[in-house]
């Protein structure tokens, strides 16, 4: 292998690898933090007594677990593009309103993201001792209170396992959008390897590259739940 071609500059693509990393990356983190708070509100409407606040929480949760990731980022990119120059013609505009690949990614990322964060959120709403919610309501607390004292931490406690096995499932997502045009880590590792030939190298690159990605994120997932459920541990260990 030419390790020469990962250099930086005119005769090199490393400088285009790294691009591709940091937009890579920035996907991931704006469409996890996005769908995750999406998901944080659908699971407490899961938990609210109105039956059609639950009923349309359970239908988004169903619709997008049962749709492929791939589909979504089409019908976002392309069919929200339509309806953007449609609303420029009604509107009379000059130019018409498109949408760009990264945010056409950060959309049906986050919409799918949030349906499986909401299910995490639902669980973990659900294993909240009762006992906990009990005692901060005699005392005098709210009801409001005592969601935002006392369940919020509890199940954000419960939820984090999940949430950090959605956070790789979400590094491993973002390679779909380069279907769309995106020029993330694969989209330019897959162009590097058309103008050179070299497409074994740049694409054990882009696998070494995720396979760092994934092992500082379970060191981290870790190190966060060693911290979060150390009370729960033995002493000693």
């Amino acid at each position: 292998m030419d390790w020469s071609l990962l250099s930086w500059g005119p005769t090199g693509w490393g400088d285009e690898l790294a691009r591709g990393f940091v937009l890579t990356i920035a996907l991931a983190v704006v469409s996890y933090a996005i769908g995750t708070a999406a998901g944080l509100a659908l699971g407490a409407l899961s938990a609210t007594r109105s039956r059609a606040l639950r009923r349309g929480a359970e239908v988004y949760g169903l619709l997008f677990r049962s749709l492929p990731e791939l589909l979504v980022i089409f019908f976002v990119f392309y069919g929200l593009g339509f309806g953007l120059g449609q609303l420029s013609a009604v509107l009379g505009l000059g130019s018409p309103i498109t949408i760009s690949p990264f945010a056409a990614g950060v959309i049906a990322l986050s919409v799918v993201h949030a349906a499986y964060a909401a299910e995490v959120f639902r669980g973990s709403i659900s294993n909240v001792p009762r006992g906990l919610v009990e005692a901060g309501l005699s005392l005098g607390l709210s009801s409001r209170l005592v969601a935002l004292r006392i369940t919020l931490p509890v199940m954000l406690r419960y939820a984090f396992p999940g949430l950090a096995n959605l956070w790789m499932v979400m590094i491993k997502n973002t390679p779909l959008v380069s279907a769309i045009g995106l020029a993330d880590l694969i989209r330019q590792a897959e162009t590097a390897g058309a103008n050179t030939r070299a497409y074994f190298l740049f694409f054990f690159v882009a696998l070494g590259v995720y396979l760092i990605v994934s092992a500082a994120s379970m060191w981290g997932q870790s190190r966060a739940e060693r911290q979060l459920f150390r009370h729960m541990r033995a002493p000693g260990t």
